[in-house]
């Protein structure tokens, strides 16, 4: 039998789990939850997030109930008009219109994890989806592929492995703060590149069974008929963390398990302000993270402007939703500057 919060399971379930983490990876995992803390940390593959579900349902209440829950599902009380307290002036919602585009398209940042009482779909944000024909993500979470180029994709080459990487004693602090964090063996990902493995911690910090915004999208798009495709491929996201080695990788991964409690308190931070939609407060904490600062170019700059051509290409032909991590939207290299420098009017819509 194994251990997860102290609840026996079993060895089936267990591989379920694991299952489950690499199905919710792909659709949540995020080049590191925004930056550290970010990709949100910014990939589709993240899309952020990864729910290890426990088979007990006596310990999933418990989880649900747990204190990032107070913070991050009640903090910020939500009236019946959709709209949070302090958001007035702010949105993750752009309508794109310029050259060649008969009817307009939306922008709209998303975060790959968050409580499913936060997913609030308001009449507007509703209104402007339907106003659309089809829907673009980072990634086409409908392609089989994805699933089975990530998998293959997200371990380490060359037999490197996480205990190889790190000196003995840090290791085994790490296996031990991650089991109790996560109920999983580190032992189990330890091939899995550092980065990646870290996304399983933070369905802890947030203390539901999260949600990621694109999965309310895709079942909406489902409802509707509507088409899903994705800004780029399996590959170019998995492309982000080679670049990246992995002895760094791995350093990250140990200062979040060492620095866990500086770590909820960042979440917490980065779940309020996307909850206040204010993306230049987003754009400050990303800069503020000297791990994401150094990688930023490969994380978001770099993805973005390959982007911009094939989002004006997509605009000019049908009404799309594109739906992307929010902290892809602001800053001078963010899409929604790139976009008007290209002659685009992007137009804040309040939702």
């Amino acid at each position: 039998m194994l251990y997860s919060n102290s609840v026996a399971i079993s060895k089936s379930s267990f591989k379920k789990q694991i299952t489950i983490f690499y199905k919710q990876l792909v659709l949540v995992y995020n080049p590191r939850i925004l930056a550290g803390v970010f990709i949100f940390k910014y990939s589709c593959l993240g899309s952020l997030v990864i729910i290890i579900r426990h088979n007990n349902p006596k310990t999933m209440k418990k989880l649900l109930a747990f204190s990032l829950v107070l913070v991050a599902c009640h903090n910020n009380v939500v009236p019946g008009n959709g709209v949070v307290p302090g958001t007035e002036g702010k949105t993750l919602l752009w309508q794109i219109t310029g050259p060649g585009i008969s009817r307009p398209s939306y922008l709209y940042g998303t975060i790959h994890i968050m409580c499913p009482d936060d997913i609030i779909m308001t009449d507007v944000l509703t209104d402007k989806f339907n106003s659309t024909t089809q829907l673009y993500l980072e990634l086409d979470l409908d392609d089989p592929s994805t699933m089975t180029d990530a998998m293959k994709g997200m371990m380490m080459k060359n037999n490197v492995t996480l205990q190889k990487l790190l000196p003995k004693e840090e290791y085994d602090s790490a296996a031990h703060n991650f089991q109790k964090l996560t109920g999983i063996p580190l032992s189990m990902m330890n091939t899995m590149q550092p980065m990646l493995a870290e996304a399983a911690i933070y369905p802890s910090l947030l203390g539901c069974a999260g949600e990621a915004w694109e999965q309310k999208f895709m079942q909406m798009a489902k409802d509707k008929k509507m088409e899903l495709k994705g800004l780029e491929t399996t590959q170019d996201q998995l492309n982000v963390f080679d670049s990246i080695p992995y002895k760094v990788q791995a350093e990250m991964f140990v200062k979040s398990l060492k620095d866990i409690d500086s770590l909820k308190i960042s979440f917490k931070q980065m779940l309020n302000v996307y909850k206040r939609k204010d993306l230049d407060s987003l754009n400050i904490m990303m800069n503020d993270d000297p791990d994401f600062t150094k990688y930023e170019g490969i994380m978001i700059d770099q993805r973005n402007a390959r982007w911009i051509p094939e989002i004006i290409e997509v605009a000019k032909k049908t009404p799309t939703f594109f739906a992307v991590g929010a902290g892809h939207l602001g800053g001078p290299k963010g899409v929604i500057a790139m976009l008007r420098k290209k002659g685009y009017t992007m137009t804040p819509v309040s939702y």
